[in-house]
């Protein structure tokens, strides 16, 4: 028996604390997930997040047209969750996206049900982060804790991440 609708799983936590290192750790081993590309006003760079840049121009247009099911300002840019999570959560689809703690409040008002799943991390992962040793943050993010992210999402348990 199918599920009328998919659930909502939203990773947040500091900047560069490897969000998307652990959603590209698992893109691979879900299935019936919809992993969800953001809109982010900025140029497209060669770093682990998956995005699609969008000018500010065209992502006030598209927030007026009614694209965006959620919308958020954060270091200087602006970020944007398309609309058709609505429709892969009513196939049953589950979805899941980088978040961000400032869009916190919308989320839960637009979707009640939504797992947010909070990554925080140790003083030493925040110092490497702050100088971007960015091979050191990575070797930090074990595959124990892939798996640990892996099995909640197949759970849908409790879950606070720390990375150390």
């Amino acid at each position: 028996m199918k599920k009328p609708n998919g659930n909502l799983f939203v990773i947040v936590g500091a900047s560069g604390v490897g969000k998307d290192t652990l959603l590209n750790g698992i893109k691979s081993k879900l299935e019936n997930f919809y992993f969800v590309k953001r809109y982010i006003t900025r140029t497209l760079d060669k770093t682990n997040e998956d995005y699609i840049p969008i000018s500010n121009n065209d992502f006030q247009n598209k927030i007026k047209d009614g694209f965006f099911a959620i919308t958020w300002k954060a270091h200087c840019s602006s970020y944007g969750i398309p609309k058709d999570i609505d429709d892969e959560l009513k196939k049953g689809v589950d979805v899941i996206f980088n978040g961000s703690r400032l869009a916190l409040k919308q989320i839960k008002e637009n979707y009640p049900d939504a797992k947010i799943i909070c990554i925080t991390a140790s003083k030493k992962l925040l110092k490497a982060v702050l100088y971007r040793e960015t091979e050191k943050v990575r070797m930090i993010l074990k595959k124990d804790l892939i798996e640990r992210l892996e099995n909640y999402l197949l759970k849908r348990s409790m879950l606070k991440m720390t990375l150390t």
